[in-house]
């Protein structure tokens, strides 16, 4: 089962409702505070809804409130961010994948802890993935991974750990065999897929692993 959080990040980087239900029809909503009166406002009633809604005005709080949905409401002061502690509760539900939208643009501070939130995954087996408009990312670790061509342009590699050992990409406009590449390194940025798909392995360390599309190119 894929769960998708919605969060409340600025919505010109939310892809559409529509587009997000036609990549994952069976999936679960959840809402995390302003998120939650975004899927409202889209026809969507979250399974569970979480946060302090100090995003909210007075008049969408009430409007809010109204919906029969279970709702969690915290304080806005406490050791958590309102997606953690969604996420946190995705992940008892153990589904195969999560998908985090509205969790880029704005304040970079959000942007980097939610970036490091996938980690929550990696630990217990969950791919999460982060998707707006013109990206989706997530964190891999040692293995071998299928990329398939697509309307993304482009595949980058960010290192996460010190090292990334024997990094081999096949498939790609530009190729790597058994490299070891740093943190802050720029070797695997903005690769392309020329293949009908492209093949990435690697023996030690965790990536950032980006499919991405620039912004003027991008239709919706």
């Amino acid at each position: 089962m894929t769960y998708i959080l919605m969060a409340g990040g600025p919505t010109h980087h939310v892809p559409s409702v529509i587009t997000i239900q036609k990549q994952y029809p069976n999936a679960k909503w959840v809402g995390v505070d302003r998120g939650v009166f975004l899927l409202l406002k889209a026809g969507i009633i979250p399974v569970k809804a979480f946060g302090d809604f100090d995003s909210l005005s007075d008049d969408e709080r009430r409007w809010v409130d109204d919906k029969e949905m279970e709702l969690s409401v915290y304080p806005c002061e406490k050791d958590e961010t309102d997606m953690e502690i969604g996420l946190n509760w995705v992940l008892k539900q153990k589904p195969d994948q999560v998908i985090l939208l509205g969790a880029t643009g704005g304040r970079l501070d959000h942007l980097f802890m939610n970036a490091h939130l996938i980690l929550l995954g990696v630990r217990k087996g969950i791919s999460i993935y982060i998707q707006d408009r013109w990206n989706k990312f997530t964190i891999w670790g040692p293995g071998t991974y299928r990329v398939n061509r697509s309307s993304y342009s482009y595949v980058s590699l960010i290192p996460l750990t010190n090292e990334v050992i024997g990094l081999t990409l096949k498939g790609f406009r530009y190729p790597l065999d058994n490299a070891t590449i740093k943190q802050g390194s720029s070797l695997s940025l903005s690769n392309e897929i020329i293949e009908e798909y492209g093949i990435i392995s690697f023996s030690q360390g965790q990536v950032y692993a980006f499919e991405s599309v620039d912004e003027r190119n991008h239709k919706e």
